[in-house]
């Protein structure tokens, strides 16, 4: 699973959802966006694009769509792209929801997605991807829901961004760079993780001396950049290593700075000899980048004698040494569990000399990522501020063992969503862009009384 291509799929769903409960469509939007995807892989695939659709639907769509139930299309527009310029020129855009362009977004990212996966790239054909971006830019820009000027959100692939034949593999896709100001301004700007942003930023610095004394023409002493990130769900390991990525890339620490997460299931097969080339396809596509290893102790952990755990963890070894230079990994989860994950085998232990620990989000942390997830969607009524503030702190000093700190927290929002779109449902037909957007107490109330039941 690509994290930036769940992320982008997500987005879109919600809006999917908000959309059909907002409004009286009766359009099965998913499966709309099924369909869409399915377009979309075949009409950039040189070769194997139902198969290339079928991943995407086990992984991302848990198989609920298949290809015999939709009729085939070779537009470049996208048929969701429509219905979603349609809401976008109504009452849903008072509430910032950009949908056409975070649609378009998603296509970026799963185009970009195959490009850098070296399995998929010289099967998918560049110039109609950049064709298809183009003319999906194109048709908002011509239902003047954006002026050229606004584009950059979705960013176009044309010229400046879509590399010519004449360049390299490794040239095909290339983003806007961000510079490592701009890196560590947006890595300095997340909801508390104070103890990890001082650990990351001694590290850039200890890359920058490095790098400096091999100017001088010094030898310094091997620097590993392999990581451990210890602390419960829902703290930012993930969003930390993403960063870290784009940062090593900005430093030439990596040559392409890719993020690639897996977990034991993405790694470990189920006979002889499988694993190893299972581990070895998940390596080959992080190769330049980083390899984010959720859960990572679940390859050693209480395992029988016919487990292939080891036989992966020794695959991503060798990668290791063999590709110092240009390869990094990351590997996270519980805390004590993670000890015991590095502890099993010398070799981690050798390699995995430092940790970032990762704690649990305070109260009024826990509440700024709540105000965060409504920023420019929902604005919330005067006398919400102190029962959220009591709810997050309940919800720090009750937390458990299963307790996922920002999860917590969006799950949570995603029920106050669900509660002020059924208070609002009989309303829409009179309904202010005020009255749409506003969260009341009585929604945050709701939602908490829904999240007791569970």
């Amino acid at each position: 699973m690509n994290i930036d291509v769940k992320n982008a799929f997500d987005r879109v769903v919600v809006i999917c959802d908000s959309i059909t409960s907002q409004t009286n469509t009766v359009q099965p939007l998913k499966k709309l966006f099924a369909e869409d995807i399915f377009n979309f892989i075949s009409n950039i695939s040189i070769d194997d694009g139902i198969k290339r659709y079928e991943y995407f639907n086990k992984v991302y769509l848990h198989n609920e769509f298949m290809t015999n139930e939709f009729c085939g299309n070779d537009s470049n527009i996208p048929m969701l792209l429509k219905e979603f310029c349609k809401v976008d020129k109504t009452v849903l855009s008072n509430n910032n929801l950009k949908s056409a362009e975070i649609l378009i977004a998603f296509f970026i990212t799963l185009g970009k997605s195959y490009l850098l996966n070296p399995m998929d790239k010289k099967y998918i054909n560049v110039e109609n991807f950049t064709n298809i971006i183009k003319s999906m830019n194109s048709y908002i820009e011509e239902g003047s829901l954006l002026k050229k000027k606004e584009v950059p959100a979705t960013q176009h692939i044309n010229d400046k961004c879509m590399a010519s034949d004449e360049k390299t593999d490794n040239e095909t896709v290339v983003e806007q760079i961000e510079t490592l100001e701009e890196l560590l301004d947006e890595l300095n700007s997340l909801i508390g993780l104070e103890g990890v942003k001082k650990e990351v930023a001694e590290i850039i610095n200890l890359i920058k001396v490095k790098k400096k004394a091999e100017e001088f023409g010094k030898q310094t002493p091997p620097l590993s950049l392999h990581l451990v990130f210890s602390g419960s769900p829902g703290t930012g390991k993930t969003t930390i290593a993403r960063l870290l990525a784009k940062i090593y890339k900005s430093i030439g620490v990596l040559s392409q700075g890719q993020f690639i997460e897996t977990d034991r299931s993405g790694l470990v097969g189920g006979y002889v000899g499988q694993t190893a080339i299972k581990t070895k396809e998940v390596i080959d596509s992080a190769m330049g980048g980083i390899l984010f290893i959720d859960e990572a102790y679940a390859l050693t952990h209480g395992k029988g004698e016919n487990d292939f755990g080891q036989e992966a963890v020794d695959t991503i070894l060798k990668a290791m040494e063999d590709h110092r230079d240009d390869f990094i990994v990351i590997v996270a989860g519980y805390t004590e569990l993670m000890k015991e994950f590095v502890g099993s085998n010398p070799g981690l232990k050798s390699r995995f000399n430092q940790y970032i620990n990762f704690e649990d989000y305070k109260p009024d942390e826990l509440k700024a990522i709540f105000y965060l997830l409504c920023k420019n969607k929902y604005t919330l009524s005067d006398n919400c501020d102190e029962f959220l503030q009591s709810y997050f702190e309940n919800m720090y000093n009750s937390r458990s063992d299963d307790y996922a700190n920002g999860r917590d927290v969006r799950n949570f929002f995603e029920k106050v969503y669900r509660a002020q779109a059924n208070r609002i449902a009989s309303m829409l037909d009179n309904i202010t862009p005020e009255e749409f957007s506003l969260i009341l107490l009585s929604d945050l109330e709701t939602a908490a009384k829904e999240k007791d039941k569970i």
